[in-house]
């Protein structure tokens, strides 16, 4: 967005009160990679930023808490920021299923030539998983979760940390979402 944004006194307050949500967007729902251009911290950051702003601009009180509808805009810009970075990088993640059931990601720059799997960009990969999250419940959304954070970098000796949980619940969580996604028509209609 190269637009100028004007904010009035009561836009720009709005603003500055809930930077929060920048941070919290990019570490829910976005893979920092510093080995990138403009997927580092600090680029995405600023471009949360840029997207409060727009939130700010169009934001009208009767309809929602600003807090809420924020937190959309600037999810949705940040999406649309790194889908227009991964398309120039070609950085790419697969998303299989296993022989044994297992669910498992790599970075990869794509073999056209290989018709059998999607390739979805990290933050296509994300949201994929993301759209199946609401269809589970229990120990399969944990799985659903911890992979979207192992797709973020984190291992899942960190993952259980953040549960308080220990690591072998995790993979548990991974398994049990695993064996559930592979008996979903939608899911394998997705990633084939």
């Amino acid at each position: 967005m190269k637009k100028e944004i004007r904010l009035t006194e009561m836009q720009r307050t709005l603003v500055e009160e809930h930077l929060s949500v920048v941070h919290w967007t990019i570490r829910k729902h976005i893979h920092v990679n510093e080995s990138i251009y403009g997927m580092g911290y600090d680029d995405l950051f600023q471009e949360g930023c840029i997207w409060l702003c727009h939130a700010a601009v169009s934001y009208h009180a009767e309809q929602a808490l600003f807090a809420t509808y924020a937190k959309t805009v600037v999810r949705n810009g940040l999406i649309s920021y790194c889908r227009q970075l991964c398309r120039k990088e070609n950085h790419f993640v697969r998303l299989t299923i296993g022989e044994h059931g297992e669910l498992s990601t790599e970075d990869f720059i794509p073999d056209r030539s290989d018709t059998f799997h999607s390739y979805f960009s990290v933050v296509e990969t994300l949201d994929f998983l993301e759209s199946f999250a609401p269809n589970y419940h229990g120990v399969a959304k944990l799985g659903i979760e911890a992979l979207e954070l192992k797709i973020k970098g984190m291992s899942v000796t960190e993952i259980a940390q953040l549960y308080h949980v220990p690591t072998s619940h995790v993979g548990a969580w991974i398994s049990r979402s695993a064996q559930k996604l592979r008996n979903d028509p939608n899911f394998l209609s997705g990633i084939l």
